[in-house]
């Protein structure tokens, strides 16, 4: 399967970052732990082999914290991606709407510019879960272990998704 299904449609993924090493004192430069970047391959994989065969994304968005940097690292021993950028806005505390509103502008310009390959979002909790709920306008507040990813089938035309598979690893 492509990361598109129609010129309508685009995949969405959705990544919480792998398990990282114990809050000390900076919560923002928490390293991956050797389990994280496994989880993290583990769900990578999975990816390739259910959604993304060709293994290129369109884009990835990134926070801009170490654990998701490392992570987004370790996805691209998987994926290749056209660009990256690391986004302030996908942060624990970030705002749902905001990310929404700029993801759906960044899926019209992928479906442009990268026909067929799918969006990565790099995040965290409960970010994730609050995005997860917003593209595809449910409320049902999904938890995401870590390394584990979201895959969100995203309708160009109406702004919303449906959740076509959750990988816990």
């Amino acid at each position: 399967m492509s990361g598109q299904s129609s010129k309508d449609d685009i995949f969405i993924f959705i990544m919480r970052h792998g398990e990282a090493e114990s809050l000390q004192t900076d919560d923002k430069s928490r390293n991956l732990t050797l389990r994280g970047k496994n989880e993290v391959h583990i769900s990578s994989d999975w990816l390739s082999e259910s959604y993304c065969q060709n293994r290129e994304l369109s884009m990835a968005l990134v926070s801009p914290y170490t654990r998701t940097r490392q992570t987004y690292n370790e996805v691209l021993q998987t994926f290749h991606a056209a660009q990256m950028e690391l986004n302030s806005d996908i942060v624990p505390e970030g705002n749902v709407c905001v990310a929404h509103d700029y993801i759906d502008v960044l899926a019209h310009q992928m479906a442009k510019t990268h026909p067929g390959k799918p969006l990565l979002v790099v995040s965290h909790m409960p970010f994730v879960s609050y995005l997860l709920d917003a593209l595809c306008d449910s409320h049902n507040m999904s938890l995401f272990a870590t390394g584990s990813v979201a895959v969100v089938k995203y309708q160009l035309k109406t702004g919303k998704g449906v959740l076509v598979g959750h990988f816990q690893g």
